[in-house]
């Protein structure tokens, strides 16, 4: 140890001699395992609806089992009875026809009212809906004038850098949907119209469940058929 050094410890010391010790108050425990992964999931959540509510979405919250009815209160509020339904979401078709309504695949999607489809992830930075190709997904979130979209709680992403980050990991099919808010259409005096060139009205149905679903739906892929 230096001279200058010591001389300098020897000092605190000293100065330190006859100070009361300052009892430190108990640490907080930290969050560790299924709570930390349950606030997260708690605060992604919250930040999407704020960002999805603030661009004119509706967003409604539930679990798989009363998703059909959810589903059908949707459709009244908009006064739909006829609906375009994409193939991963083809199990819910009985049930909603059991409350009245005329239920078509992606094929009826340019003459129906609504569309519905699952969606691959939510970014909770921006409250964009990603929508992969294949199953019709496209075709009946981008025709009918009111787009609803399900999307799995445990699907959402901070941010654009982590929706990046998870693309990369698996081949890309041949088109990647990213859906921000209602359709709007600006004119030259940039007056904002919308539901020009797509859905004018947007719903999210979060499930606060994980439903089941095959290898190929998990988070961790994009894969899927053009």
């Amino acid at each position: 140890m230096t001279d200058a050094r010591a001389q300098i410890l020897g000092q605190i010391r000293a100065a330190l001699r006859g100070v009361p010790e300052v009892a430190l108050p108990p640490a907080e425990p930290l969050l560790e395992g299924t709570p930390y992964r349950a606030a997260i999931a708690r605060s992604l959540v919250d930040r999407f609806i704020r960002t999805a509510e603030a661009l004119g979405v509706q967003v409604r919250r539930t679990r798989s089992p009363e998703l059909p009815t959810v589903l059908a209160e949707v459709l009244r509020a908009c006064g739909a009875e006829r609906v375009a339904l994409s193939e991963d979401l083809k199990e819910l078709a009985d049930a909603l026809r059991e409350m009245g309504v005329e239920v078509g695949g992606p094929e009826v999607a340019p003459g129906a009212p609504v569309g519905i489809t699952g969606a691959e992830f939510g970014v909770a930075e921006t409250g964009t809906l990603v929508v992969r190709s294949g199953g019709g997904r496209r075709t009946a979130s981008l025709l009918p004038p009111v787009r609803v979209a399900v999307l799995p709680e445990d699907r959402l992403l901070p941010d654009l850098d982590a929706l990046f980050e998870r693309v990369g990991r698996s081949p890309l099919p041949s088109a990647v949907t990213l859906i921000t808010g209602p359709s709007r259409t600006a004119d030259i005096e940039q007056t904002l119209t919308p539901g020009v060139h797509g859905p004018g009205k947007v719903y999210i149905v979060l499930l606060e469940d994980t439903p089941n679903r095959t290898p190929s739906d998990r988070p961790e892929s994009l894969k899927g058929s053009p």
